[in-house]
């Protein structure tokens, strides 16, 4: 493997995801306001893939239970 670079982008907002043009191959997106909790990627097919905080789901669909009783 070649000494690559990684770049990382930040957000603290609860702004949409990050698009294709936004990123470059193997780029790094973080986005660390308390409602998205999302690390982002582009992968080498142009796509924008998602990793999530499983508790910030866990929080919000336990949010949504208690609101709709």
């Amino acid at each position: 493997m070649a000494n690559t670079v990684i770049i990382k982008n930040r957000s603290n907002t609860s702004s949409p995801d990050p698009g294709t043009s936004d990123l470059t191959s193997g780029e790094i997106a973080i986005n660390y306001h308390t409602d998205v909790a999302k690390i982002y990627f582009k992968d080498s097919s142009n796509t924008i893939r998602t990793f999530v905080d499983s508790n910030a789901v866990t929080d919000e669909a336990t949010s949504l239970a208690i609101a709709l009783g």
